[in-house]
């Protein structure tokens, strides 16, 4: 594993101009809601030698096993929204008028899988369609997931970067709308919305916590792609004394928010790498325009680690009931990691203590069940859920 500790960090970015509750009251009005699970599993925590763990479990969010469609759903709210003159209510947002400012788009995002998905859930609700580009080698699971929704699924003959210039050319096509969580030049208003529609997760473990009675988390590790989920988590916790550590938890065969801190000239970089990692989800070159400043103004440190440390992750949290895929696991993978290879980073450098509370987000769960089978030895279904 690798560790970097951010010397750039500046609360000049992490502002929100909205307020979350307003995020939270539109996925309140979607059908099937409900606030994911956040368990405390004491097994882990002794293993780990933390006073508490606590796992945010995404991979039950509204049947899509992944988190994705908080930031989906809400983007494609506030581009509706904007296109009638801003009179689209949330609880009409997919009744009649929501169809009808709808009829005759078409959706178009790149993906490694669960962003593809859930752009492909909303088109199908709206009663449109969407076209979906992935890299190159992409999981036969995941292809066929997407297409369950309605959706085309196009297979480029590159990495995700190549993915994302092919749906911004899909998208100049009339009538064609790119959804996409990762932005660049001329295009970062649809990013930015999708940011803040992951704040969602992130009230819901404070009203949870609050309503449990317990300790707020000293550190959370998030899992790091193009940095759009980990830029939620920038916005949604002060820097400050109140605030908690935060860590950014990413693969070491792409690692472009680490890359980028390391460079430590301020500005994202793309890696430029054809390596190829088991955590899909996170297989990203390059940094969200939209997405870094927060993250490199707010975040502690950042981390890449080795495969076999999700696959290790993984296993433990099927021992204690949470079905994780591979990109699920990473922010475990990384406390994992940080046991065996820098046993006293978190307290002696984040100033983490032995009783203090941790956090990570299982974003995912086995969009990939073939391959979740052969790494934790047996199917989900299996696995008995915490209630």
């Amino acid at each position: 594993m690798q560790i970097l500790l951010n010397t750039l960090k500046d609360n000049k970015s992490a502002s929100v101009l909205i307020s979350v509750d307003d995020i939270v009251a539109f996925h309140r009005s979607l059908p099937g809601y409900r606030p994911t699970p956040l368990v405390s599993l004491e097994s882990t925590a002794r293993k780990l030698g933390i006073g508490r763990f606590l796992v945010k479990d995404e991979g039950q969010r509204f049947g899509l096993k992944a988190f994705k469609v908080l930031g989906a759903s809400y983007a494609v709210f506030r581009m509706l929204r904007r296109r009638c003159g801003g009179n689209l209510a949330p609880e009409t947002f997919l009744g009649e008028e929501g169809c009808r400012l709808a009829r005759d788009m078409v959706f178009t995002c790149s993906t490694d899988g669960n962003h593809g998905r859930a752009v492909a859930w909303m088109a199908r609700l709206l009663g449109t369609t969407a076209v979906i580009f992935m890299p190159r080698g992409s999981v036969t699971a995941r292809i066929r997931a997407i297409e369950s929704e309605g959706a085309r699924v196009v297979i480029v003959t590159g990495g995700y970067d190549e993915a994302v210039r092919c749906a911004a050319v899909e998208g100049r096509k009339e009538n064609h709308f790119v959804i996409a969580d990762t932005s660049y030049p001329g295009y970062t208003e649809i990013p930015r919305y999708i940011q803040e529609g992951y704040m969602t997760m992130f009230r819901e473990c404070e009203n949870q916590l609050k309503e449990r009675g317990e300790q707020k988390p000293a550190l959370v590790l998030l899992q790091a792609g193009v940095g759009a989920f980990a830029s939620a988590a920038a916005m949604f916790y002060p820097l400050s004394a109140r605030g908690p550590r935060l860590v950014s938890v990413e693969p070491y065969a792409a690692n472009c928010l680490f890359h980028s801190i390391e460079i430590g000239d301020g500005n994202p970089h793309s890696t430029g790498s054809t390596e190829q990692t088991i955590m899909a989800g996170l297989n990203c070159e390059t940094p969200s325009g939209s997405a870094w400043p927060l993250v490199r103004d707010r975040f502690d440190a950042f981390i890449s680690i080795e495969d076999h440390y999700a696959e290790e992750a993984m296993r433990e949290l099927v021992g204690e009931g949470v079905v994780a895929g591979e990109s699920g696991a990473a922010g475990l993978a990384a406390l994992i990691a940080l046991k065996k290879e820098y046993p006293g980073f978190l307290n002696d450098v984040l100033g983490v203590g032995n009783e203090d509370c941790v956090m990570i987000i299982n974003t995912e769960a086995d969009t990939d069940p073939e391959a979740y089978r052969k790494i934790v030895g047996k199917k989900a279904e299996a696995v008995s859920c915490p209630a």
